[in-house]
């Protein structure tokens, strides 16, 4: 128990550290999620699977536990036909290797089957995204340091 709730800080001062908004960690039958509120920049927590006996030792989560919305965008609202590559885990996605590199891919370029897209960063390892298609990159919906979730759409090709 100890140890989640030493986790459950170090995440959140990471996400200080680093200007992080939201980070959603999972494993097994503990789930928590920590997101900033907007006006206020103050991390929230969310412990959603969490075993009770877990949930009980830990009343600041209880008290803290709330749900963000994001406000879209009108182009993000707009329906983009495509081959969605989703994220296949929670983590922060980087378009590059390094801050000093150029992209893997840019919107309107071709892409092969197997070919390195972008890298989502969990726990302090680098995950590389590969295109499951051929094509052409006909949205980048991802930011580079932006939290991204398990199942979110990061790239479209046509």
């Amino acid at each position: 128990m100890k140890e989640k709730i030493k986790f459950i800080k170090e995440l959140a001062q990471s996400m200080n550290e680093n200007k992080i908004e939201t980070v959603k960690y999972e494993e097994n039958n503990f789930e928590v999620m920590l997101s900033k509120k907007r006006k206020e920049k103050k991390v929230v927590v969310s412990a959603g699977a969490v075993p009770q006996n877990v949930v009980s030792n830990a009343a600041p989560i209880q008290e803290q536990s709330v749900e963000v919305q994001e406000e879209k965008s009108s182009e993000e609202n707009e329906e983009i036909t495509g081959n969605k590559i989703t994220s296949p885990m929670v983590g922060t996605f980087y378009s590059a290797p390094s801050p000093n590199t150029p992209p893997f891919v840019k919107e309107g370029a071709k892409v092969e089957k197997g070919q390195t897209l972008c890298i989502v960063e969990a726990m302090k390892l680098m995950n590389e995204v590969k295109s499951t298609v051929s094509g052409t990159v006909k949205k980048i919906l991802a930011k580079d340091g932006d939290a991204i979730k398990k199942g979110q759409t990061l790239i479209i090709i046509e």
